[in-house]
Formats: C-alpha cells, structure tokens, sequence
C-alpha cells in the first residue's frame, strides 16, 4: 500500500485513496498504451521480416529455376557437342577415305602415264632408228 494514503477518523481517507487509484489507473494506461506500441512495433516488424522471407523464398527459386535451365542448356550443350564431333569424325573417315581413293586414282594415272611415257619413248627410238636407218639408205 502506498504512503501517501493517511488514516482518518473512519480508516482511509478517501480522496488519497481516490488518487492512488487513479495513478493506478494511469500506470496501467500509460503501460498498456506502451505495451500496444510495442506490439503493433512488434507486428510492423514482423509485417515486414515476412515480406523479406517471401522475397528470399522467391529469389531462392528464382536462382533454383536458374540454375536447372543453365543445367538443362548445359547438359544439351553437352550433347550437342559430343554429336558434333561424332559428325566430324565420322566427315573426317569419310573425307580421308575419299582422299586415299583420289591418291590411289592418281597413283594408277602416275603409273599409266609412266608406262606411255616408256611406250612412247620406244616409239620414238623405233621412229628414231628407222629414221637413221632412212638416212643412212640414202646415201
């Protein structure tokens, strides 16, 4: 009980009695005002902790959907890439065997044009001889 209540004639006096409940009443006012600030505080707060979850939770997706699409493009990059050397290998035999086979045409056109050279050079000797032959008949 407070001090400030004095004692009468017929026990408490009533107007400090009066006036500790209304500084009782304003304490529990000033503190349920106070505690009502603090909540709303704590649900503003809260209010915007949750707007900053949610942004995280979509960036977070927005990355997870990021990173599948660049494991998708990868992975097809990948696939791609191992097609397009097969593609080149496989252009790559073909080309060395057409190669081999022009080589091999030119070997035989070598090798014909070697044997006509020799023909025509026995010809030319025959033609040669029989012109010597001609020439020295006469005389």
């Amino acid at each position: 009980m407070d001090e400030n209540i004095s004692k009468g004639l017929f026990g408490l006096k009533r107007n400090d009695v009066e006036n500790y409940i209304a500084d009782l009443k304003r304490d529990y006012e000033a503190e349920l005002k106070r505690q009502n600030q603090e909540l709303l505080n704590m649900k503003s707060e809260n209010a915007k902790l949750n707007e900053r979850l949610n942004s995280f939770l979509a960036d977070r997706r927005e990355i997870e959907d990021a990173k599948k699409n660049i494991s998708d493009v990868l992975f097809k990059a990948e696939q791609q890439a191992k097609q397009i050397l097969e593609d080149a290998k496989a252009k790559a035999i073909e080309e060395r065997q057409e190669i081999d086979a022009q080589i091999e045409a030119e070997k035989e056109k070598l090798i014909d044009a070697k044997i006509e050279l020799a023909m025509l050079k026995d010809k030319a000797k025959d033609v040669m001889a029989k012109f010597t032959d001609d020439i020295t008949n006469l005389q």
